[in-house]
């Protein structure tokens, strides 16, 4: 049984957390020249909420070393024998403005898209000379697409490996020393052990790779701008593009909330990796939470992936219809499968209980819980269903804190959240009135509807005004 973490014990997380990176300076700190905090803060805090909330770790495929060891030398060696193939990215041509793609393409129309990145660059009409540097995901890429300037940076890493094979990073006194009272006062602080030192080996390791690496290929194709959709894993990146005087942008593509550590600088410490820019979906997460870059760097620019498919289904005519977004972590994926079997038997036999499965799920051994829904009558939405479509035609739907609740509430979708873990971060949403906390599906008042006003902040539209705006950055 999963230990749901309460307000007041997740605000306190919070605000130790941030009271050890302030007294230890950690932002000031450098490992091997490297701003080390930058890159372990976020995955730090996530561990930490899995251990204080008695999350088992993601399952992988491969547990044995020796087999992952192999499938990486292979990897390296079929990325170095494709090194000038026609999409690797040595063929980005130069003074291009590099958009860092989202490798977790969706099917739309035989082809697979990058939801991020080719709806924004089709605004820009062919100005601006973009292009998508795109890294793979798990065994390969998804094929095929139509984006003629897509390309691969599977070469530049396996490139950047080769030239640094023998690069070794060796800890000072001083420098092991920050990173042990750092695990002491993690220990103190929650009653946990993380291996902090590992952690940190890794990132840094892999900064002291990328980073020369990419600043090199930066300036020798004279790139003009370098624009993320997530920092997460791409700080060395940003990095070297900002060390070049480079514009960096990111464009959200997830909801930003008082933990999700990421983005939240609420503690006002610095993050010398964060993008110059930062566009948002709207209004809201400009004005609502704490970013490490001045409040006029934030552009509120919209969803252009959103706005279309919101063009194309918000006629469709609504149903009885409660739709259930899971998401990634095993333990939420359980409990709104136990949700949505006890909502199959509580609602009215009409009412059509949809379970949307986490993209991840299709690809797990393990995704048993598919038989037992089917067995009790709830639909599970297709590996390759609209999810707005099914956003069109629902009335209800239930998550925890996936940002896809926010995008229903585009469709006019009441939204409720199960309290399970990490269910603090609608807390905004919540506080507006446009969620409700449930714990059952007996919580659910089938008569509410929304306000469609209250939510036009979330998704502003996007003008030429902006576009322009956008473009001139780059200059």
């Amino acid at each position: 049984m999963q230990n749901n973490l309460n307000n007041l014990e997740l605000n306190k997380i919070i605000e130790r957390f941030e009271n050890i990176e302030k007294n230890l300076k950690l932002d000031e700190s450098r490992i091997s020249g490297v701003p080390w905090w930058d890159l372990i803060r976020y995955p730090l805090f996530e561990e930490l909420l899995k251990k204080k909330s008695n999350f088992d770790k993601k399952e992988f495929f491969f547990h044995n070393y020796l087999i992952k060891k192999l499938i990486n030398i292979k990897r390296f060696l079929k990325d170095l024998s494709t090194l000038f193939s026609r999409k690797s990215a040595l063929w980005v041509k130069n003074n291009s403005i590099i958009l860092w793609g989202n490798p977790r393409r969706k099917k739309e129309n035989n082809f697979y898209i990058d939801i991020y990145s080719e709806p924004f660059i089709k605004l820009f009409k062919n100005k601006g000379n973009f292009v998508i540097i795109e890294k793979e995901i798990g065994f390969g890429h998804y094929e095929p697409t139509q984006n003629k300037n897509l390309y691969y940076g599977d070469q530049l890493f396996a490139l950047a490996h080769l030239f640094s094979f023998f690069k070794i990073s060796i800890f000072k006194k001083k420098e092991l020393l920050i990173i042990s009272e750092l695990e002491r006062q993690i220990y103190k602080s929650y009653s946990v052990k993380i291996d902090i030192l590992k952690l940190a080996k890794n990132k840094i390791k892999r900064w002291l790779v990328i980073y020369p690496f990419m600043k090199s290929f930066f300036k020798y194709k004279k790139i003009k701008g370098f624009i993320t959709a997530g920092i997460s894993e791409n700080e060395a990146i940003i990095a070297a593009a900002k060390s070049l005087g480079i514009t960096t942008l990111d464009l959200q593509y997830g909801s930003y909330a008082r933990g999700k550590m990421n983005y939240d600088h609420t503690s006002a410490i610095k993050n010398s990796s964060f993008p110059n820019f930062v566009l948002t979906f709207g209004n809201f997460w400009s004005s609502k939470f704490s970013f490490p870059i001045p409040e006029n760097k934030l552009i509120s620019f919209g969803y252009p992936h959103l706005n279309e498919k919101y063009d194309k289904y918000s006629h469709i005519k609504k149903e009885n219809r409660l739709l259930i977004v899971s998401q990634g972590l095993e333990q939420i994926e359980s409990g709104l499968v136990e949700f949505a079997l006890k909502a199959k038997d509580f609602f009215p036999k009409n009412l059509i209980v949809e379970f949307r499965p986490h993209p991840s799920s299709f690809f797990k051994k393990k995704s048993n819980y598919f038989k037992k829904l089917r067995d009790n009558n709830v639909l599970i939405s297709n590996k390759d269903a609209d999810l707005y479509e099914s956003f069109a035609k629902s009335r209800w739907q239930v998550g925890v804190y996936s940002t896809t609740l926010y995008e229903g509430l585009k469709f006019s979708v009441a939204c409720f959240v199960l309290q399970i873990d990490r269910y603090q971060f609608m807390q905004e949403l919540v506080d507006q009135n446009l969620a409700r906390y449930i714990k059952s599906p007996k919580d659910i008042n089938l008569n509410w509807r929304l306000d469609n006003k209250k939510f036009n902040d979330f998704f502003s539209d996007i003008s030429q005004k902006k576009i322009n705006k956008v473009l001139s950055l780059f200059k």
